[in-house]
């Protein structure tokens, strides 16, 4: 173990014994460096200072877990918990704070969670006792999925489940990185040959702690690229599962998983018929616990399960993959099923009843759906996409670039050649080459940086793309060490890139920044240090991070679909991205950028198409809503299967392959706790003149708005050129959306749903008394005409504004950040910071069904800039776009919704209840 190492495990421990008898926690940890450099003096003080605030003030949200407690279920672990030795799970917990340098926080909340799932799973030490327990664990991108499962697989070990199986992507490429990374952090040696005894192989990663050693877990798999299950190989080692716990990582591979069936149900001493009428063989007494990555990709059926008249077929022929993880998983009388995703849009679509005879259930998360809790150095979508941020400020890691025509085109073959690299793509290399040099500066020399490029599925393009960057990247190279003779100099490129760009955004987020003369000083050894590499299915390239793990390794990888999903990048600063895909799961998907970014989130940067990254921005608003919806139903006690999950929808994109929704179905959904605004708008001058026209009359019948609303409301002196009035009738909000037009393809905000709600609420006395605000920027102009005879700016413009599909335009949100608690008085301003101070996400929803009155609406209307970005104006618009949002408080009434895509469950439900 490296001194650093040693140094921060031991600063830790003083730390925690300085903070006890310490009122100052900024005390206790100088105390605490300067004790262990006094122990360990050959190390960075600023560094291990900088790694140690990282990790004491990270903190970490709740969990939120949806179960049903009545299918035969025996909590378990807690009971027998204190009674096993957790040698696995111990060993690991210390690697991971050790080695790993994750927070103690963060350990211990993997800890808790892996506790809850484990006791929602069946004690494996329970004999002749048949079990099926089947979950999902809900994560973000990057965010640490892989770490809670690898606690999980440890846990299950020490607890007895004698044999793990997981099933890790659908490329040779991922698998082998799980792989690797379990021979790590659950077997402790290097699975590079399969041996008839595992004593023979090289210790490594958990197993070389100090007081740790070589503990008996058999793999059936290695970390090579071809070292996947292989059933000949199984049937010569002749180790049976049951007695000793084994491991298999294997892919979504049609092919593999038939071996692993045909091994388990034919070879296997185990297996045996259950009755005579049995339709395969089983295996009794050996508890198996199926860990499903990814589980949203592959493991979904996606052929029909009904018939003509919508009656689910007894024999239905369910998708090959699908169908062997079944039928393994069924193989077994003692399992269970865990899926782990990010992106759970296409899970929530399982039919929670469908069953075969041959194929078993369907996966359908039956027994509990667990989201887990983000830390708070997780970037995400909300951080990058700037959730939480007023939609008038720019994106500063965000840039728009453009497809060209040489390069590659939106739409191009798997022939096509390109010809030259865009400027944007140029400067996006010299972007990276400074990220790496920063973060010399900053102590992080021996960290891995990795770029990536990904503007193709087809292997050949991305071959010539490689050639192109590598020829790029020679030139950059003897340009900097032996000088450039050009009027426009690469350093002044570098310079002005850094200077306009670079150190404003480092400032901007609390970063520290350096002098260009620094950063000029390393760009030499920086830029001879990067390495060009193509990762696809044909190129023999490997990101072979740990074998540059003492140097730290500057890569800038080409590629397509094995850096979709799953492979890891370390150090991740500069994506150049064009692959479009109208999926929100796929999409999200391909966001290789979100993770941890300790000590330099402000480096990072996307290149990207507007209409792309205001897709990403979406998707982030609707996996939040899933979220929500989650927390809100767990809150409430609802099993799984009365979960009717609902996700937003796009008007140009769908929420999963259409395929994987054969059981959802359009239905209308509630409104409650949640802001509808209007972001879709269909390029038509008569529908802006006409909706413009009935704002103007609704407006002019308000009559006088409340002089200093806002000072009012929040007792305290506010400057504001917003216009408020409060206690407008119901009935009045529901005839102005009678009159105005939404577009027809706007998935949420539906002016006809809107009024149909809020009249059904109004017959239950909730909704009946509104604020309205016209939102007013204040930069006075000329050009435009009044509103209800009130003098109003030429209107908002939002940076996210986009050409769709046809003759629309889509923003990526109306409201600007704050806007929905405008009406808010002091004391409900008071309980929102106590509700957001408790919690750090699914904030939102909290607010509106805490805090709101279910009496109390709020309608923002917002005039929009019609110049914005010349969007408008080109296309011939001579009038003002009047877009509106409202923002809905909680109720318990019968509800009129918006269309939504639903699950079965839902409808189900729905049809129950009548």
């Amino acid at each position: 173990m490296s001194k650093f190492n040693d140094a921060r495990s031991m600063a830790l421990i003083f730390y925690k014994l300085y903070e006890s008898q310490m009122d100052d926690n900024e005390l206790a940890l100088e105390e605490a460096i300067k004790k262990t450099l006094k122990e360990i003096p050959d190390v960075q003080a600023d560094k291990l200072k900088a790694n140690l605030l990282e990790s004491i003030n990270t903190f970490i949200g709740y969990d939120s877990i949806i179960t049903d407690e009545t299918h035969d279920h025996i909590p378990w672990y807690y009971d027998r918990k204190g009674n096993v030795d957790m040698n696995f799970w111990h060993r690991y917990e210390r690697y991971l704070i050790q080695v790993k340098h994750r927070s103690p926080k963060v350990v211990q909340s993997i800890d808790e969670t892996t506790d809850k799932i484990l006791n929602l799973l069946e004690d494996p030490t329970a004999t002749d006792r048949q079990y099926d327990r089947r979950g999902i664990v809900v994560g973000d991108v990057q965010s640490g999925k892989t770490a809670n499962f690898t606690g999980l697989i440890n846990k299950a070990v020490d607890m007895g489940y004698k044999l793990i199986i997981v099933l890790a992507g659908m490329h040779n490429s991922l698998r082998s990185q799980t792989q690797m990374r379990l021979d790590e952090e659950v077997l402790g040696y290097e699975t590079s040959i399969v041996k008839q005894d595992p004593d023979d192989n090289k210790l490594i990663g958990v197993s070389t702690l100090s007081g740790e050693g070589f503990r008996r877990i058999n793999s059936l798999t290695t970390r090579d690229d071809y070292g996947d299950f292989s059933r000949s190989i199984a049937k010569k080692i002749r180790v049976e599962p049951g007695v000793e716990p084994f491991l298999l990582v294997v892919k979504k591979n049609a092919s593999v998983l038939k071996n692993v069936l045909n091994y388990f149900q034919k070879d296997s001493v185990q297996a045996r018929k259950s009755s005579e009428d049995a339709p395969h063989k089983t295996v009794p007494n050996v508890p198996m616990l199926l860990i499903d990555d990814e589980a949203d990709q592959a493991s979904i059926n996606t052929k029909d399960l009904f018939d003509e008249e919508g009656n689910i077929l007894e024999d239905y022929d369910p998708t090959k993959i699908n169908a062997l993880i079944r039928q393994i998983y069924n193989t077994f009388e003692q399992k269970a099923y865990v899926g782990y995703t990010a992106t759970p849009f296409a899970n929530i679509f399982v039919h929670n009843t469908a069953f075969s005879e041959q194929y078993g259930s369907e996966l359908f998360p039956k027994d509990f759906i667990l989201s887990l809790p983000k830390p708070s150095n997780y970037i995400g979508p909300a951080e990058f996409f700037q959730l939480d941020e007023d939609c008038d400020d720019s994106m500063p890691l965000i840039n728009f670039i453009k497809y060209h025509d040489t390069f590659v085109p939106s739409k191009h073959k798997k022939h096509h050649i390109p010809i030259a690299l865009p400027e944007s793509l140029k400067e996006a290399i010299l972007t990276f080459l400074l990220s790496i040099a920063i973060r010399k500066l900053r102590g992080q020399e021996n960290d891995h940086n990795s770029m990536l490029i990904h503007v193709t599925r087809f292997k050949d393009v991305q071959h010539h793309i490689y050639e192109l960057i590598k020829e790029e990247m020679y030139n950059v190279k003897n340009l900097i060490r032996y000088g450039d003779t050009s009027s426009y100099k690469i350093k002044d490129k570098l310079k002005e890139i850094w200077m306009n760009k670079i150190n404003p955004t480092s400032i901007k987020l609390n970063a520290s920044t350096h002098k260009w003369e620094e950063i000029e000083d390393v760009l030499v050894p920086t830029v001879e240090s990067i390495v060009v590499k193509e990762i696809n299915g044909t190129s023999g390239d490997i990101l072979d991070y740990k074998e540059n793990e003492s140097t730290g390794m500057n890569v800038i990888t080409v590629g397509g679909d094995k850096l979709s999903r799953g492979l890891t990048l370390e150090g991740l600063t500069v994506s150049y991205y064009l692959r479009a895909s109208k999926m929100y799961d796929t999409l999200m998907q391909m966001g290789r950028w979100f993770g941890y970014r300790n000590g330099y989130f402000d480096l990072c940067r996307i290149y990207t198409t507007e209409d792309l990254a205001s897709w990403f921005r979406h998707i982030a608003v609707a996996t939040e809503d899933l979220r929500e919806e989650i927390e809100d139903m767990a809150s409430r006690g609802a099993t799984p299967e009365e979960f009717g999950l609902r996700v937003q929808t796009h008007p140009v994109m769908f929420i999963t392959s259409q395929l994987k929704m054969k059981s959802g179905q359009r239905q209308k959904l509630s409104y409650r706790k949640t802001v509808s605004e209007t972001t879709v708008f269909e390029l038509d001058n008569e529908v802006f003149a006409h909706n413009l026209a009935v704002t103007d009359r609704f407006i002019r019948g308000l009559g006088s708005h409340v002089d200093n609303f806002l000072q009012k409301r929040q007792e305290k002196k506010i400057t504001s050129k917003h216009y408020f009035w409060e206690d407008v009738p119901g009935e009045d909000i529901a005839d102005f959306l009678s009159h105005y037009k939404t577009a027809p393809s706007a998935p949420r905000a539906n002016s006809r749903y809107l009024k149909q709600y809020i009249e059904k609420q109004l017959e239950n006395d909730e909704l009946t008394k509104w604020t309205v605000c016209l939102i007013n920027t204040g930069e006075k102009t000329n050009d435009y005409e009044k509103i209800g005879g009130l003098e109003v700016s030429k209107g908002i413009v939002r940076k996210g504004g986009i050409e769709q599909a046809g003759n629309k335009i889509s923003l990526k949100r109306l409201l600007s950040a704050g806007h929905e608690f405008l009406d808010f008085t002091k004391e409900q301003l008071i309980r929102k910071e106590q509700i957001e101070g408790n919690s750090n996400q699914n904030k939102s929803q909290k607010v509106r069904g805490k805090v709101r009155n279910p009496k109390n609406g709020l309608l923002l209307i917002y005039p929009i800039d019609r110049d914005q970005s010349n969007r408008l104006k080109d296309k011939g618009i001579t009038s003002w776009p009047i877009g509106i949002g409202l923002v809905f408080p909680d109720t318990n009434n019968p509800e009129v919704a918006v269309d939504y895509v639903v699950n079965n469950v839902f409808s189900d439900l729905e049809e129950q209840n009548g």
